[in-house]
């Protein structure tokens, strides 16, 4: 059992684009997203180069550390993603069959699983640990396990990133996903935090995991979205409600969560 606080979150899709929006689109309002990534970290000759993967990631990053008031470089960080960078993934494959020696150095250059937190990094000046997870549907439970343990044996703040692309048609077996979808949670031991959003118990139990809660976004379809697990712990916690959650972690465990409000944060919410 692993105890910590959420201090802060990030969301962004083509649908919503930050934490507010996403608020009011759950609430049935309209709101004006342009589904423009420009994450402020990142300079701008850089970000001219940076794929869509990391330009999600650096977003939603940057939120969650801005909503907890916290120094992007003083805190380390966890990305998950079931597939990465597909798109690049998919560019490189049929480059490779069709002229190999036009690959571009810099595509391949992003193409590692870990591009997101070495742009992080790099951009805040971070020398804490920055790991990157795949699990492919078991993602999600995986980078907040891991997220999770490390703020509490290191006595840090960890922001937790997950995303997923839409899918290119070669992957449409694999994941047919059509909307991209990135989420940050920015966790901390117990009390780190001055204010923190919300407490958030991690348990691990073995037993094979069921098919994970779904949240319906108005307007949003995120089906088969690797990080949409997570949106019903986000709509949670934009509603202020203590709830349980279980995801799967593997074959033979499952993940269970549960949200808890003090009396002054469920205040703040509403």
């Amino acid at each position: 059992m692993t105890d910590v606080d959420i201090a802060g979150a990030g969301i962004w899709s083509r649908k919503f684009g930050n934490w507010d929006e996403f608020r009011d689109v759950l609430a049935g309002r309209e709101v004006e997203a342009g589904g423009v990534l420009k994450p402020e970290l990142i300079p701008a000759r850089e970000r001219r180069r940076a794929p869509a993967a990391v330009k999600m990631a650096v977003e939603v990053m940057d939120q969650a550390c801005r909503m907890a008031d916290m120094e992007p470089q003083n805190v380390a960080t966890v990305f998950g993603s079931g597939m990465g960078d597909m798109q690049i993934t998919d560019y490189i494959c049929r480059t490779l069959a069709e002229a190999p020696r036009m690959v571009s150095p810099t595509k391949f250059h992003n193409s590692v699983h870990n591009a997101s937190t070495g742009y992080w990094s790099i951009a805040t000046g971070s020398h804490f640990a920055a790991n990157a997870i795949s699990a492919y549907s078991d993602t999600v439970a995986a980078s907040l396990l891991e997220g999770a343990v490390q703020a509490v044996e290191e006595e840090l703040p960890v922001i937790v990133a997950l995303e997923e692309l839409a899918a290119p048609q070669p992957f449409r077996s694999v994941i047919d996903v059509d909307e991209p979808l990135a989420i940050a949670v920015l966790l901390t031991p117990q009390g780190y935090a001055a204010a923190p959003l919300a407490g958030l118990r991690l348990d691990v139990r073995e037993e094979a995991p069921g098919a994970p809660a779904t949240h319906a976004v108005p307007g949003a379809e995120f089906d088969n979205n690797f990080a949409a697990p997570l949106l019903p712990l986000l709509a949670a916690l934009a509603d202020g409600e203590p709830s349980t959650f279980a995801l799967p972690l593997s074959q033979g465990a499952t993940l269970d969560l549960s949200l808890e409000f003090a009396a002054a944060a469920r205040t703040a919410q509403a």
